[in-house]
């Protein structure tokens, strides 16, 4: 037994040892990669960094040959309808200044041509609630949610314009709502909404007073009932239990205040939340065609300084190709 528990050790230890010199393999072949990479970076830091200069270059020059261009968001409530059916529908729009449909665009907007030349685009996305609390945590610009996602607001939808002139957007943003305005279908939706807010607040008018009847009902006529005795009448006391109306009525209260403040507030199809004139930015602005340019310099770099590096090689490649 004693034999082979020391085969046994010897055999963990050979076994430890393979793994410790695989450890220590691995971690000198990564040291000498990072070796020969800052290496090859010094031999062609020459080459590189005027590639990357020539990239600067060009988009400095592509910055000033090209206009500004700016960028502003509305976000809004949608009454009407769903947020989403409201979200299509804008998108419409967008689908007309990705067509360069410029007479459709003049007919759904109801602007003239100058004005339109003036916008570069329209687009409509969907508002994220992560907490459901009713405020806006992110806006989907990238578009990764699906419709069927139970983040979206089904309520908010903010419309993102991109303009050449910020003097455009309170043009835009007017004719956007009356784009809105216009669709009868719409129109009539939010008729139909606000006549059933006046019907739904008239019914709880209604219960509330209900509610208040049967309150001094149950404090004061069944108490007053239950005092009055005949003469020589023995008055036994139960006590039971009494029905609070209290919460209810407060309920019915708080509910009916929302209502009356959408009925209110919301009176439109669309309600404004922030409008465009809050915040714009420069989208097509020096930094962005910097960045661009430079990142696509160094990666042109690099492979060039590859390419050179392995040119040798390459070369054998080909030459021993071709004689087999």
């Amino acid at each position: 037994m004693s034999t082979e528990q020391r085969n046994d050790e010897i055999d963990l230890i050979e076994v430890f040892q393979k793994i410790g010199n695989g450890i220590v393999n691995i971690f000198n072949w990564f040291v000498n990669l990072l070796y020969q990479i800052l290496l090859f970076f010094i031999r062609r830091a020459i080459l590189i960094g005027v590639i990357v200069l020539i990239g600067l270059a060009i988009g400095f020059l592509r910055f000033k040959s090209t206009p500004r261009y700016y960028s502003s968001s509305l976000e809004a409530y949608s009454n009407a309808m769903s947020s989403l059916d409201m979200i299509s529908y804008v998108n419409n729009i967008n689908e007309l200044f990705a067509e360069g449909n410029i007479d459709g665009l003049v007919e759904k907007l109801s602007v003239d041509s100058v004005t339109l030349s003036d916008v570069k685009n329209v687009k409509a996305y969907k508002v994220i609630d992560l907490n459901k609390d009713g405020i806006t945590d992110l806006v989907d610009y990238d578009e990764k949610y699906q419709t069927s996602d139970t983040t979206i607001s089904r309520n908010r939808f903010v419309v993102k314009v991109e303009v050449f002139d910020q003097m455009v957007f309170p043009v835009i943003q007017e004719s956007i709502l009356k784009y809105i305005e216009d669709n009868k279908y719409i129109h009539d939706l939010n008729t139909i909404r606000k006549k059933q807010l006046i019907e739904l607040i008239a019914k709880l008018d209604s219960e509330i007073s209900t509610l208040d009847s049967l309150k001094k009902t149950e404090y004061f006529k069944k108490s007053d009932d239950q005092l009055k005795t005949q003469a020589g009448q023995l008055l036994v006391m139960n006590e039971k239990t009494t029905q609070l109306y209290h919460p209810q009525i407060i309920s019915l209260y708080k509910e009916k205040q929302g209502l009356e403040q959408q009925l209110e507030l919301r009176t439109d199809p669309i309600t404004i939340i922030q409008d465009f004139s809050a915040l714009s930015v420069v989208e097509n602005n020096l930094m962005s065609y910097l960045k661009r340019y430079g990142i696509m310099a160094i990666v042109l770099g690099i492979l060039l300084a590859v390419f050179i590096e392995n040119v040798k090689g390459i070369r054998k490649l080909i030459s021993d190709s071709k004689k087999k």
